[in-house]
């Protein structure tokens, strides 16, 4: 089973929903293997897929006029909500992920256990967590394999991100100072790329 049949699912919702998913699951990994001994290349990967996965969802809570339109922010919250429940008794962030992708069942899909009464994405980021550590199991990738798509999958939501804010937005941005996402564009659009990331 290749990379994209496995975890394909997970990009193919609104983004706002993917970069929810993606940021819990990157938290997940990354506080699951934390204690790993890893490579300084693992380390660097890491590093960025998480720095980028908190960044993104700065956008989607604090600018999500940056993001293409969604309901992030009530996903956002609702997952939050679904999190707190589950984490009360947990202190520490490496048992608390822990525990989390051992409560949370991924095999129900989420419709049918909330139906549309949430918007979390609490189980379907657990899911993808899990898909996720299993390459290392199941498709025999190193943890740094892992960790270097992962840092690459968040570059492309970066990149996405970029060229589908409103110019307005990022000419706002640029008046304030800019923001990442205003500076990635630029470059997007000196390099002569913004166009084949956007029609993508």
């Amino acid at each position: 089973m290749n990379c994209f049949s496995r975890l394909g699912w997970s990009t193919g919702g609104e983004f706002d929903q993917s970069i929810l998913l993606w940021h819990l699951a990157t938290d997940l990994c990354y506080y699951t293997d934390l204690n790993k001994e890893s490579s300084p290349a693992e380390n660097s990967n890491r590093k960025a897929s998480k720095l980028l996965s908190d960044y993104m969802v700065y956008l989607l809570v604090k600018h999500p006029i940056m993001l293409p339109d969604g309901i992030g922010q009530i996903r956002f919250q609702d997952s939050c909500a679904e999190a707190t429940e589950i984490f009360k008794c947990v202190k520490d962030r490496i048992q608390a992920c822990k525990k989390l992708l051992l409560q949370v069942n991924t095999e129900i899909p989420q419709l049918e256990v909330k139906g549309d009464r949430s918007k979390s994405v609490l189980s379907e980021a657990c899911r993808l967590a899990k898909s996720l550590q299993s390459l290392e199991t199941e498709e025999e990738w190193n943890c740094e394999k892992k960790w270097e798509m992962m840092s690459h999958a968040w570059v492309e939501m970066l990149c996405y991100a970029a060229c589908h804010c409103p110019r307005n937005h990022h000419a706002e941005k640029l008046r304030l100072g800019g923001e990442l996402l205003t500076h990635v564009w630029l470059l997007m659009a000196h390099f002569g790329i913004t166009e084949h990331v956007c029609q993508d």
